[in-house]
């Protein structure tokens, strides 16, 4: 696949290289791109739903809810392709959230999960609608264990985060949630977003709960969450949809920061650059890389 990098950033390989240190998030106040094109025309978002970054390629994939398809563009936010069979198997209603796994990449949507390569190809769909396992009410985050290539899905009219294996076979659950609608790992915890309080519950690897952080930082509370994203300092970022805001807290909860937008973000990602990659949707569906 054919990509670019953004003028005047280090080539993609080499920024894998380099040692990480801490995301300095208070300078990131405007966009260093933006665009906003609401439609249905190739290029176009209608209600961008996730984001994700294909680290290797830097390229960015999008799920495009109302246009009911993934949509990719390359580091620069140059629109690559977009994919989602229109009829059959791999026919995609309302994409919620992304999860890329080596050269694949899976998509929650109504009541199961698509799996394409990164090329755009179909490969298969797994669940189907119930309460049992492998079953699911309208599934919204999903996650890849990285250690093990399991896989977390927040299973959200039921309640629940299933587990399954990399091959796609049920493994687990736990949780009894109000509405969890985002998942992600770091070495310590499993965060998982409950959405109705809104609330996020840290879970160690055996599944059991530690502690749930419900006001996100004294005087910071979160209104309307989202989604979030955990960068490799378990910094927690999350889109805050009636807040207009992504806020920023470092691992303890505390408040680093908040970056203001005029639209409603809806998914926040950081890629291996240190840029944070927003987007937006309501009256302006927004692509914002900061």
């Amino acid at each position: 696949m054919a990509t670019s990098n953004p003028i005047g950033l280090e080539p993609v390989e080499d920024s894998l290289k380099r040692v990480r240190t801490g995301i300095d998030y208070k300078s990131k106040i405007q966009p260093l791109v933006r665009i906003c094109k609401g439609g249905n025309r190739i290029d176009d978002l209608e209600w961008p739903r996730c984001v994700t970054v294909d680290n290797k390629t830097g390229d960015i994939y999008i799920a495009d809810c109302f246009n009911n398809c993934v949509k990719v563009f390359d580091s620069t936010a140059k629109y690559m392709f977009k994919f989602g069979d229109s009829t059959g198997e791999g026919k995609m209603s309302y994409p919620i959230s992304l999860a890329i796994c080596r050269s694949r990449i899976l998509i929650t949507h109504n009541h199961s999960i698509l799996k394409y390569t990164l090329d755009g190809e179909y490969i298969s769909r797994f669940g189907k609608q119930g309460q049992g396992e492998l079953e699911f009410k309208y599934p919204l985050g999903i996650e890849i264990n990285e250690s093990n290539d399991d896989i977390y899905i927040c299973d959200s009219n039921n309640n629940r985060v299933q587990i399954l294996s990399q091959d796609f076979k049920y493994k687990s659950q736990f949780g009894s949630f109000e509405y969890p609608s985002d998942v992600k790992h770091s070495k310590e915890y499993i965060y998982v977003l409950d959405e109705s309080n809104p609330c996020i519950h840290l879970f160690n690897h055996n599944h059991i709960l530690q502690k749930s952080v419900i006001s996100l930082g004294q005087g910071n509370q979160v209104i309307n969450p989202y989604s979030f994203y955990i960068d490799n300092s378990n910094n927690i970022l999350i889109a805050d949809y009636s807040a207009n805001s992504i806020s920023i807290f470092n691992p303890e909860f505390q408040s680093i920061h908040h970056i203001p937008f005029s639209e409603h973000p809806t998914a926040v990602t950081v890629d291996n650059h240190d840029r944070v990659i927003v987007v937006c949707n309501h009256n302006v569906n927004c692509l914002q890389i900061f």
